[in-house]
């Protein structure tokens, strides 16, 4: 489970096949809890599949920050899955 991107006290981890599935997603963690982004892709809006303990403040700005490095995120999500 790399960590690809930490911004603002959140670390965005993908976990590595064969524990992991499609849609392309990341897991954003905090000290407080995680929540999990499904990555927009042309066919499919960033959208949180997930939260877990994460306050709705945090989960806010997780999925900026997802929207944000969508790209990168997506490259890497990439490089470990096809």
């Amino acid at each position: 489970m790399p960590t690809v991107l930490r911004v603002g006290g959140f670390r965005v981890v993908i976990f590595l096949p064969p524990r992991e599935h499609r849609p392309a997603h990341v897991h954003v963690r905090n000290a407080r809890g995680e929540v999990v982004i499904e990555l927009a892709t042309p066919l499919h809006p960033q959208t949180i599949r997930s939260i877990a303990g994460m306050r709705t403040a945090d989960v806010t700005r997780a999925f900026w920050i997802v929207e944000e490095h969508t790209d990168f995120l997506l490259a890497r999500w990439r490089e470990h899955h096809d």
